[in-house]
């Protein structure tokens, strides 16, 4: 038993012999052919080795191209937003589900009407339904009134225009009716109906109203007036007013009255909460800008000019506020 054992042991080690030396051959074969494939052609005399098509200008123009300094060109949102290429654009996801990208001038408002990127880039809260309504700097004005003042709305010192917090409330009304009396020979005689009835002596063009001095007679134009079909020539009285210097001149007809309302603008400043009773060509100044003098250029129903020239420039500017 023990010698057909050794008999089949050797058989099985020879039979791996000659598998091995099978493989051996097969190797030595494919190595020879791997390397015939490399094998440079002989050359005869000076003949040169024959490598294609010239590349020379090609290998010119990629070394040419490898020279040129790449720049980096950052990416531009709608809007004229520059958004860093590292870094993702923010979006937020609206509780609708809409996602909206903030630095997307093109994208819808989270907080009408400011940008959502003026606040996304002032570190303000977008998700607070009253983030236009804050405070976060604590100077007195709302993050909407730093919006619209283009100020930082995290920085103290650094506020919107003073005219933001002054407000038009109320247009006070002072009745003023005058009436074309007489003309006699160039002589004329205006009354005032109200507020209290007064007659002036008789004055000549050129002179003030005794009752009112603010108004002035410029001169008398006679017209032609039709009435009931009939055209007769009428004396126009022609009066400036002082205190309304951008009003065009009263215009009143012999036997006419008109209206000339005192107008007087109530002007609040919310800063300090102190209110103003204002009339066109005065003066007045406010805590937080001492020295600073501005004028009411005109008061109407609808609005106040005032102008002004802030601490450090030169030119006068005007500004309207709208009653409200």
């Amino acid at each position: 038993m023990e010698a057909i054992k050794t008999k089949y042991d050797r058989l099985l080690l020879g039979l791996c012999a000659l598998v091995a030396l099978g493989i051996g051959v097969v190797l030595i074969l494919n190595i020879l052919s791997f390397n015939g494939q490399f094998t440079a052609p002989p050359k005869s005399g000076k003949e040169a080795a024959n490598l294609g098509p010239d590349q020379s200008e090609n290998v010119a123009k990629a070394a040419a191209a490898l020279a040129v300094e790449a720049k980096r060109q950052p990416l531009r949102l709608s809007g004229g937003r520059v958004a860093d290429l590292l870094v993702s654009t923010p979006v937020v996801k609206t509780a609708d589900g809409q996602v909206i990208a903030l630095l997307d001038s093109a994208a819808p408002q989270l907080r009408p009407p400011i940008d959502n990127g003026w606040l996304y880039e002032n570190e303000l809260d977008l998700t607070r339904d009253d983030i236009a309504q804050l405070d976060n700097d604590g100077d007195g004005y709302s993050n909407l009134e730093e919006f619209e003042g283009k100020s930082n709305p995290r920085n103290r010192s650094d506020v919107p225009p003073f005219y933001t917090k002054l407000h038009y409330k109320e247009c006070i009304k002072e009745p003023l009716s005058l009436k074309f009396a007489i003309y006699n020979n160039g002589e004329i005689q205006l009354s005032r109906t109200e507020p209290k009835p007064s007659r002036s002596a008789f004055m000549k063009a050129g002179e003030t109203f005794s009752v009112e001095p603010r108004f002035k007679v410029t001169k008398v134009e006679m017209r032609e007036v039709t009435d009931s079909g009939i055209t007769d020539q009428k004396p126009f009285l022609i009066i400036e007013d002082s205190e309304a210097k951008t009003a065009p001149p009263l215009e009143i007809r012999l036997g006419q009255t008109v209206e000339r309302p005192n107008l007087s603008a109530k002007v609040i400043d919310e800063l300090s909460g102190k209110d103003f009773v204002l009339k066109e060509g005065q003066e007045f100044e406010l805590q937080k800008l001492p020295g600073t003098k501005i004028l009411v250029a005109k008061v109407t129903e609808e609005s106040v000019i005032i102008s002004f020239i802030l601490p450090g420039k030169t030119e006068r500017q005007e500004q309207a506020l709208k009653i409200k």
